[in-house]
């Protein structure tokens, strides 16, 4: 059950015409200092408005992997890149290029280092069938192959990674790890960058590929309203720049928790966009959620609902006096109340509070 109503204040030009306001209903000829309406029957619609962030479904964030000076871009913001696709060239600076042709030396002295120990392995045998050496001299040089063996392998394998990220003495290529559209460039050719692996703070971002054929809306949902808003739910998604083009949505996550922000607790309720139309990444979108109605029932508008002691009641009009009811409430979305039990359709019904009302028209009436 919903009971979210809205107060309507009311002006001093609204208080100096009240004393001539008409009753709706069975009552339009009795003059009242308050605005009167009528319990009916139709629809309740709970809809729920906010902002969010439009968001690509997936995005990658590229970095060098190595320290230098960007030599070359490729690609800007806009351009449509494949999985493997070149997309700049980076300097390794003076101890990035050291480290790279260090472990090219080790390698080559690592392999000369397992070919002597495989010639010694090799002689050793030899002599043991004639006596001229033990068991565990052979066994010395059989750990010492398998040693430089493991060293070298370890080598090659750190120059294979090495080799496979596009990093040579020279420069790192650097390509793109999966297809989709640059949406972001954060260097310039000739800025220095820092290798994503270097750094506790993970380097300098290059550029951001997202997928632009899935984007998603995460929306800050009031704690108030998230009882309004169910998995599932059809969503209408404008923006500010075409406000006459809706994308629909739908809702694919309510949070289990909430955060705090700017004071209140807010839920953040993630809407699968189920086309992209004029949504862009980066764009504040208008979330309207659609959530349950009913058809054909009692309701009276909001602003007949108050409250006394925490518990709902409304002002019945019958000609000139009014009653206080309680009331059982229903859904409820900006305009309309549902009544569930208290009222019936046809009753007169207080806009504002009438004993308020009448005290405001007399104050004025004696000026």
């Amino acid at each position: 059950m919903y009971s979210t109503f809205r107060w309507l204040a009311l002006t001093p030009f609204a208080l100096a015409i009240a004393g001539c306001a008409a009753a709706g209903g069975a009552d339009s000829g009795v003059t009242r200092p308050f605005r009167v309406g009528e319990v009916d029957r139709g629809e309740v619609r709970v809809v729920v408005e906010e902002t969010g962030l439009v968001e690509p479904e997936r995005q990658i964030v590229v970095k060098s992997p190595i320290s230098g000076v960007v030599e070359r871009l490729l690609v800007r913001e806009g351009d449509r890149v494949r999985a493997g696709q070149l997309m700049a060239r980076v300097v390794p600076d003076i101890a990035q290029a050291n480290s790279i042709l260090r472990l090219r030396s080790e390698e080559v002295s690592t392999r000369i280092t397992v070919e002597r120990a495989q010639r010694d392995h090799e002689r050793a045998q030899g002599l043991l069938a004639a006596g001229g050496v033990t068991e565990e001299e052979i066994e010395k040089t059989r750990a010492a192959l398998e040693q430089a063996q493991n060293q070298l392998q370890t080598t090659v394998d750190q120059l294979r990674y090495v080799e496979q990220s596009g990093i040579t003495a020279q420069w790192a290529r650097i390509t793109a790890p999966t297809a989709g559209v640059v949406i972001l460039r954060g260097v310039e050719e000739g800025e220095t960058v820092v290798g994503g692996t270097s750094t506790v703070g993970g380097g300098t971002e290059l550029f951001t590929i997202a997928d632009l054929s899935a984007l998603r809306i995460k929306a800050a949902i009031n704690e108030v309203d998230i009882g309004k808003v169910a998995l599932g739910d059809s969503v209408s998604l404008t923006v500010d720049a075409f406000p006459n083009d809706t994308v629909l949505g739908v809702v694919r996550l309510v949070p289990p928790a909430a955060r705090q922000e700017d004071r209140v607790r807010v839920f953040d309720v993630e809407i699968r966009a189920l086309a992209t139309g004029v949504l862009r990444p980066g764009m504040t979108a208008n979330v309207k959620i659609r959530g349950p109605s009913r058809q054909g029932v009692i309701r009276v508008p909001v602003e007949a609902v108050f409250l006394s002691e925490g518990l709902p009641i409304v002002y019945r009009v019958r000609g000139d006096t009014t009653d206080r009811v309680a009331v059982e409430l229903g859904l409820s979305d900006l305009s309309f109340v549902e009544i569930l039990e208290g009222l019936a359709v046809g009753d007169s019904v207080a806009l504002e509070d009438p004993v308020a009302a009448r005290e405001r028209a007399a104050s004025i009436s004696r000026r």
